[in-house]
């Protein structure tokens, strides 16, 4: 099997997996949840400049450790590591950034410049236990993500995982939420 088609037979096996996430029959935790988050201030923030993700060695994937990394290593002591929901879509990604003299902006490397739709949410504390830091939001785990309109969402998954299934390339296949 050449790169290319490891590659995409890869790529593959990562989308499914996330669409069998987004597929997942709603609960009360999560419509409890998604009512909670629809209350909060959403903001649009900026990515930092790539030249300062570099010298910070922010990595791709890893808001909640890039957030924190910057606010433990500002020389200052003035930044603070900041949780709470990214609104992409009809999905609140649970994400950090950073507030930095008055204003949040994102730490994370990520290919999209365009500002997001972030909402701070100051019932989620990180705790260190067995060195490891973990969040908790009321006493409760912090999901990876909460669907805005979970219907919407699982019908367009669904769509999208029958399209691989029965044999789409990855590469083009469309989410539509």
């Amino acid at each position: 099997m050449g790169d290319a088609k490891r590659n995409r037979e890869e790529l593959r096996k990562r989308m499914l997996v996330e669409l069998e996430r987004l597929m997942a029959p709603t609960s009360p935790d999560e419509e409890r949840l998604n009512d909670e988050i629809r209350t909060l201030d959403f903001y649009s923030i900026s990515r930092a400049p790539d030249e300062q993700l570099a010298y910070g060695r922010m990595k791709p994937q890893q808001c909640h450790q890039n957030a924190g990394s910057y606010a433990r290593l500002d020389p200052s002591g003035r930044s603070r590591h900041v949780s709470g929901w990214w609104k992409r879509g009809e999905i609140f990604y649970f994400h950090s950034v950073v507030f930095v003299q008055g204003r949040l902006f994102c730490v994370t490397p990520n290919p999209d410049r365009a500002p997001l739709k972030f909402a701070p949410d100051y019932d989620i504390k990180w705790h260190e236990a067995e060195g490891k830091m973990d969040s908790l939001r009321r006493g409760r785990e912090v999901p990876y993500l909460v669907r805005d309109f979970p219907d919407k969402v699982i019908a367009g998954a669904t769509a999208a995982h029958d399209e691989l299934m029965s044999g789409a390339d990855p590469r083009t296949l469309k989410l539509v939420f």
